[in-house]
């Protein structure tokens, strides 16, 4: 039996969901509590009480996505429609992800730091699986959903994904490898050069390398946007409640991600009207799935979103350089 045909034939198991999710439920949690006790063990650190709150907490979030993607269906968009094993496979393939996610966040909760072989470790997993699956991605490798015409076609796709699933496969997982990596080190590098030190570690290059390995560029680069999002709103909360002096980025990046794992059907179909019109035609209507498919208004979006970028970095420096002034002063 070759590798491939094994692969699919344990994807194509099936089971009641409630009995996928107690089984992803528990492996998730055991293999959590190992993985965080060998990353706090290469640190020199001692075990007490993270392995075991961490595997409850990563137990239950592993129960509640298979429930998610399985139950509701959560991952299930109109043109990505996996066989019964490509989907169970992709199931699996997050659960691990889940866990390299919390090995990644606890060691850079309690050092600062992201050891990286637990990111090298995950891009390996998930560049793997997307090739020798063929059938594991959120989204394809290109798809433009402004060719629609509704009730006559559907959107465009190359006619060598469906051709060739298992580099298929590959192509979306290194690409988006290639654009977690470079929109980390696009971050650290501008920010480096604005403020005198990196705002980004080269751990997080790697994470967010690790993150596009599992889920394509698309999805990565909006779990990249959610990140500043969830950081500026937890992060506040955490400062108000604690007496923290600084809350590492690399939790956020992955609380990015799982928020994509969790609700992707909901982000890629996401439609915002543009106007206030009751009916509003299609030229008036934001929608996510459609924007992927310019690469006129990514180009667009993505430099007016590094000219903010910048603005904000500029001014964070502007603004230290001022608070600098008055402790002299003083």
């Amino acid at each position: 039996m070759s590798v491939l045909q094994a692969i699919n034939d344990f994807g194509v198991l099936s089971f009641p969901v409630w009995l996928w999710a107690v089984m992803g439920g528990m492996a998730t949690g055991v293999l959590t509590f190992i993985g965080v006790r060998r990353s706090l063990k290469d640190f020199g650190l001692p075990f007490d009480r993270w392995p075991l709150i961490s595997s409850i907490a990563n137990g239950l979030l592993g129960a509640a996505l298979v429930v998610c993607v399985l139950g509701f269906q959560s991952q299930s968009t109109p043109e990505v429609i996996p066989s019964e094993a490509g989907r169970n496979l992709r199931l699996i393939g997050h659960l691990a992800l889940v866990v390299l996610l919390m090995m990644i966040s606890v060691t850079d909760l309690r050092t600062y730091s992201i050891l990286d072989w637990n990111c090298k470790l995950g891009i390996l997993l998930g560049t793997g699986l997307a090739f020798l699956s063929g059938d594991t991605q959120l989204a394809h490798l290109w798809v433009d959903w402004n060719q629609e015409v509704p009730q006559l076609r559907g959107p465009y796709l190359p006619e060598w994904l469906s051709a060739h699933p298992h580099l298929h496969g590959l192509v979306w997982s290194v690409v988006g490898v290639l654009t977690g990596g470079i929109l980390a080190w696009g971050t650290r590098s501008i920010s480096a050069r604005l403020l005198g030190q990196p705002a980004l570690g080269s751990g997080d290059i790697l994470l967010m390398g690790m993150i596009g390995a599992f889920l394509g560029w698309q999805p990565t680069l909006i779990a990249y946007v959610l990140a500043p999002v969830l950081a500026l709103v937890i992060g506040l909360i955490i400062q108000v409640t604690s007496n923290r002096p600084a809350i590492p980025y690399g939790p956020f990046l992955a609380l990015g991600a799982v928020v994509v794992l969790i609700a992707w059907r909901s982000i890629w179909m996401l439609e915002i009207p543009l106007t206030l019109a009751e009916n509003p035609g299609r030229g008036s209507i934001f929608a996510m799935r459609r924007f992927f498919g310019d690469p006129v208004s990514m180009a667009i979006t993505a430099g007016l979103s590094m000219g903010l970028l910048i603005f904000m970095l500029a001014l964070l420096r502007y603004y230290k350089s001022l608070s600098f002034v008055d402790e002299k002063s003083e």
